[in-house]
């Protein structure tokens, strides 16, 4: 058997871009490097399949040590399945140098069912088409498949006691769409092969395939060479209006035309931009400070979103508070102190956390928050779980004053924030020497 040319993940990766499978399999150096951040998808992409495999007991993994070993796989799966063996995981067919490795292999009834493991809520589009190639390689590798069917996450599930994982995840049927996606599948097989079967690039535009489904980790190669001060840096515009313009030769903010169709805040920061003007609406900004009273607190939550919920009365993907950090300024000219909380490990931190708020930011006063959705979502969701602590928390909601509302109504705005009103634009704006992705 030949070793693959295309996986999974190469194959999605040459329908979104044939330039960047072209990359990844000549010129992998090139490759931008793994954020943390997407390093931990990937990994709870991992422990979800795991988890999943205990809806079908007493299956035999059909990986080996050696991860690259994929021809080796191909044989063990082939093996099992001759043998009788009647639940498979990371069962690996391969069909004309294409290779696919299937979370979970069942039969029942002397019949094949395939099963996908997401550890997201929704169906995607990529989802389909990831299932559609599975069934393609194992139905043209001689298995018939009765079915084939997404596992996901059940995002109303609420955990009660002890996980009951049937009721974390759903299952739905894909064979409808895999079968109608077969001929796109065969077809998309082939100018992948014939791409990477030829000797140069692909000389393919950045365009709206850089960001969807997902953003292309060759981006600091492909963008290199583009100019500074693109339209894409403005928040608000659509990708795809975005390339329709770059593709019509208005690729800098300086060459949009005035007269455009774009809403009043971009063309507010077009305007700014222009005329390198800082806006500074002075009546607003002292009507909005007005309602700032002393003593102050300055606050800002963390939190963690554990796909399956590690604590009673918590769904998928909720934000759980385990981290607060509480400035108080009682006067104008008195010493600011420091409050914080930080949860200990292996326990539900909720309760503590919210009874150390509550201790800690007792009182009168204006509580200033940025961005204060997070931290309201996170107390109303803790009014849900500790009732008796309603009201305590409701006279602290009404405290909260988000510090981003005279930036996001451009009280204040200096066009380097981009139209932008996150905390990581605006701090540089006002604060040069500050980078909020240094802290």
């Amino acid at each position: 058997m030949e070793k693959h040319i295309l996986s999974k993940s190469t194959f999605i990766r040459g329908l979104q871009c044939q330039k960047s499978l072209f990359l990844y399999k000549n010129f992998i150096q090139l490759r931008d490097k793994v954020s943390p951040e997407q390093q931990a998808i990937f990994n709870r992409g991992n422990n979800v399949g795991l988890l999943a495999q205990k809806l079908f007991l007493g299956g035999t993994d059909a990986s080996l040590p050696n991860r690259s070993d994929n021809i080796a796989s191909v044989e063990k799966t082939k093996l099992l399945i001759e043998s009788g063996a009647e639940v498979i995981y990371e069962a690996t067919f391969q069909h004309e140098q294409v290779l696919v490795i299937l979370d979970i292999l069942v039969k029942k009834n002397n019949q094949w069912y395939a099963y996908e493991v997401k550890s997201s809520i929704k169906i995607s589009r990529t989802y389909l088409i990831d299932a559609s190639l599975q069934y393609y390689v194992i139905t043209k590798s001689g298995l018939p498949l009765q079915d084939i069917s997404l596992i996901t996450i059940n995002g109303d599930y609420i955990r009660n006691g002890e996980l009951n994982i049937h009721e974390l995840f759903s299952i739905k049927s894909v064979k409808k769409e895999a079968i109608e996606n077969q001929k796109m599948i065969e077809e998309n097989i082939g100018i992948s092969k014939n791409t990477l079967s030829g000797p140069q690039i692909p000389k393919i535009k950045i365009g709206e395939q850089c960001f969807s489904p997902y953003r292309c980790d060759f981006m600091r190669q492909c963008w290199k060479d583009v100019p500074k001060d693109l339209i894409f840096e403005i928040t608000g515009i659509s990708k795809e209006d975005s390339f329709a313009m770059f593709n019509n030769g208005i690729k800098t903010i300086a060459q949009i035309p005035e007269a455009n169709n774009l809403n009043k805040s971009i063309n507010e920061h077009i305007y700014s931009f222009r005329n390198d003007e800082i806006k500074i609406d002075s009546r607003t900004i002292k009507t909005f400070l007005s309602q700032i009273s002393y003593p102050i607190s300055f606050l800002d939550f963390e939190t963690f979103m554990p796909v399956v919920p590690i604590y009673n009365k918590t769904k998928p993907y909720q934000h759980i508070p385990f981290q607060y950090s509480l400035h108080y300024k009682e006067k104008r000219n008195s010493e600011l102190k420091h409050f914080s909380f930080l949860a200990e490990s292996g326990i539900d931190p909720r309760k503590y956390f919210l009874e150390s708020i509550l201790k800690e930011a007792k009182g009168e006063g204006s509580i200033l928050v940025y961005d204060s959705l997070m931290e309201r979502n996170v107390l109303n969701s803790l009014k849900k779980d500790f009732p008796e602590y309603s009201s305590n928390i409701d006279l602290l909601l009404k405290r909260v004053i988000d510090m981003m509302i005279p930036f996001q109504e451009k009280m204040y705005y200096h066009h380097s924030m981009k139209n932008s009103f996150s905390i990581k634009n605006v701090l540089p704006s006002l604060v040069p020497e500050l980078n909020y992705t240094d802290l």
